[in-house]
């Protein structure tokens, strides 16, 4: 899963992969649409709940991010939201079997 949302006035990008609990999970701080600093975690390896939801840890990687590099959030009390982008395909095509040959 890629995707953007929204926490304490920022943008943010997940990239996740695994099953649920058990992702590696990284987050990136997107300023003007760049890449600006980076966190993860190993959900199978690192220490977490893995109960919780992928927006949950979105959140408390966001959070050690703000901090460890000093970002000056937009709204403090910003809630999280995943940002709706626009679907250009919701399913990739197949070839078909005469295609195939």
């Amino acid at each position: 899963m890629i995707r953007e949302f929204r926490y304490r006035g920022e943008t943010f990008r997940v990239n996740a992969h695994g099953i649920a609990g058990h992702e590696e999970v990284f987050i990136m701080h997107l300023v003007d649409g760049e890449e600006e600093g980076e966190i993860s975690i190993d959900r199978m390896t690192e220490e977490n709940d893995t109960s919780a939801p992928i927006s949950a840890i979105c959140e408390m990687l966001c959070d050690k991010l703000i901090v460890e590099n000093s970002i000056d959030v937009a709204d403090p009390d910003g809630a999280f939201e995943w940002v709706e982008a626009e679907t250009l395909r919701s399913v990739l095509p197949t070839r078909s079997d005469s295609a195939a040959h």
